[in-house]
């Protein structure tokens, strides 16, 4: 993946999909390298190559590891390399397309099979949005208590003044 660090000039959905997207196809497919090159540059389109190697034998192996595999960049330093002799690759044009219109551009290109979310994911996102229901609920009561006491403590130091004064 290849898009800038500014969401502006069309790179919103792409960055939305790196963010969004390509954490949950890392989460189920660790084996597969995914380098993400981010640059400052926004003229230059936001492209996402797909390398496709030969069949594999054994897939469930994973990719053989690479002595010349890059990391990812923030700063321009993980350009798409060229295929190999037996890769193809595929680039999509991720400008001014949503995330999930990229997603989808992505499953349809990779033949993937969307993975369905299970019952005890979707109990697990309920019970952590209940715990930022809690705990925003209890971010705002301290943050009232706060006031309050900070209230309290200025009316206690103009009593304090106008004693000390009237005292002279």
């Amino acid at each position: 993946m290849d898009f800038a660090l500014n969401m502006y000039e069309g790179h919103m959905g792409a960055r939305k999909f790196w963010k969004d997207c390509l954490t949950r196809l890392k989460y189920h497919n660790p084996g597969v390298p995914m380098i993400v090159n981010r640059h400052n540059d926004n003229k230059s389109p936001p492209i996402m190559t797909i390398y496709f190697g030969p069949p594999t034998v054994n897939p469930a192996s994973g990719p053989v590891p690479s002595s010349d595999q890059l990391s990812s960049s923030r700063q321009n330093l993980a350009k798409a390399l060229p295929p190999g002799k037996d890769e193809r690759t595929v680039k999509i044009e991720m400008k001014d397309k949503h995330s999930n219109e990229i997603l989808n551009m992505f499953l349809a290109e990779t033949k993937a099979d969307v993975i369905p979310i299970s019952d005890s994911d979707v109990e697990e996102m309920q019970a952590l949005e209940t715990m930022k229901r809690l705990a925003a609920a209890a971010r705002e009561r301290r943050k009232q208590e706060k006031e309050k006491q900070e209230k309290d403590e200025e009316l206690l130091k103009k009593a304090t003044d106008v004693i000390s004064s009237a005292a002279e």
